[in-house]
């Protein structure tokens, strides 16, 4: 039986959340979006890694909350959450990033965290979340199959690129973890 923990985020676990981070984008990503992104991505990790030690704690002020998955101790997922970032979605809460490696996907991990996430946006005071999710990323079926409803397409640009985001958008988080 595989040991399984969900931590939330310690400055000692910077390098690993970056790590599983950026593996899952290669893994994720290839073919969505542009190799020279992917690229930067991946030369960028020691840089990654201070940004991150660097907004730690205020982070921590502004409520938002990081996870690193680890199986039989091996950093495997990472996720991340708090006040959606967009005006429009005032008052909801958002699921910034749910990552895993491919070697741990449909294994029943990715609900762990997304479960994990509900309860955690839920003890921060939201009933309400969104998540975005790349148009062609196969994982929108992982949204939809949680109880995700499309509301809207949106536009970010990510390094120079138009990224279209499906936002899926769920009513009332008490009721998901029922």
């Amino acid at each position: 039986m595989d040991k399984v923990e969900i931590k939330e985020l310690a400055l000692e676990d910077i390098p690993d959340y970056v790590k599983v981070n950026t593996i899952a984008w290669q893994e994720s990503y290839k073919g969505l979006i542009a190799d020279s992104i992917l690229d930067e991505v991946l030369n960028n990790i020691d840089n990654s890694i201070q940004k991150q030690i660097t907004v730690f704690n205020n982070d921590k002020k502004n409520n938002i909350k990081k996870f690193i998955l680890k199986v039989n101790d091996e950093p495997v997922g990472m996720t991340g959450i708090g006040k959606a970032t967009d005006e429009k979605y005032e008052d909801i809460g958002e699921l910034y990033s749910l990552y895993l490696l491919n070697k741990v996907k449909k294994k029943g991990y990715g609900k762990l965290l997304f479960y994990n996430d509900v309860k955690e946006l839920i003890n921060l005071g939201f009933n309400e979340m969104i998540v975005g999710c790349l148009i062609n990323n196969p994982s929108n079926d992982f949204y939809k199959h949680m109880g995700g409803k499309l509301i809207d397409v949106v536009t970010n640009k990510v390094k120079g690129y138009d990224m279209k985001e499906n936002i899926y958008y769920y009513e009332n988080l008490k009721e998901l973890i029922k």
